[in-house]
């Protein structure tokens, strides 16, 4: 995953390495303009002892400034590669971090539970067999089709849950949850009592 990633966040900054690569060129043709000006003043020294000093000084003075200037655009350069560098190594791991986080958050844990299911207008009693932050797995399986809503109610949990239906087997139903931030806190909460004991398979 993390190779994609540098691979994703390579073209997504490519278009700022490409511009620190023209301040280089910049600077190179910089440096250059600044050693023929060089070259220019001592050629003019040594033609005509009697040349214009005060062109001279111009040309001397010139050189030393885009000398100058080439060195700060060499610094930019470098310190844009080197910020990006560092920012797409973050980038790379606030994605790792944030993967493993939601592979947790998701865990789904095997539970034995009793539970109430509300749909279609009616309520049916239900156990839920396993449970994750994104969804559960009860032994009701009810006749509605995929997205269709149901309500539940986990004992332990106060809040209700919303959730609509993922797929229905002759082993129940598989729900994926729609809830808000409140609800998913107190899932969270719930969550965190069971994990300990009893750990299912990746949702």
């Amino acid at each position: 995953m993390a190779d994609a990633v540098d691979r994703d966040l390579h073209g997504a900054f490519r278009p700022v390495a490409d511009h620190a690569e023209r301040v280089r060129d910049m600077a190179h043709e910089l440096t250059q303009v600044a050693d023929r000006a060089t070259e220019r003043a001592a050629a003019l020294q040594s033609a005509d002892d009697g040349a214009d000093r005060g062109a001279v000084a111009e040309l001397v003075a010139m050189a030393e400034i885009l000398r100058s200037l080439s060195g700060e655009l060499h610094v930019l350069a470098q310190r844009s590669v080197q910020d990006l560098e560092h920012l797409k190594s973050q980038l790379i791991q606030s994605v790792r971090a944030t993967a493993l986080g939601n592979r947790r958050l998701h865990e789904r844990f095997e539970v034995d539970v009793v539970a109430e299911a509300k749909f279609a207008g009616r309520s049916e009693p239900a156990r839920v067999r396993n449970l994750s932050l994104g969804g559960a797995m009860m032994d009701l399986a009810i006749n509605l089709a995929a997205g269709a809503g149901v309500a539940l109610r986990v004992a332990g949990v106060r809040r209700e849950l919303k959730s609509e239906v993922v797929r229905v087997t002759e082993e129940g139903t598989q729900l994926r949850f729609t809830i808000d931030n409140e609800a998913a806190e107190e899932l969270r909460g719930f969550l965190e009592q069971v994990a300990p004991q009893k750990r299912g398979r990746p949702d």
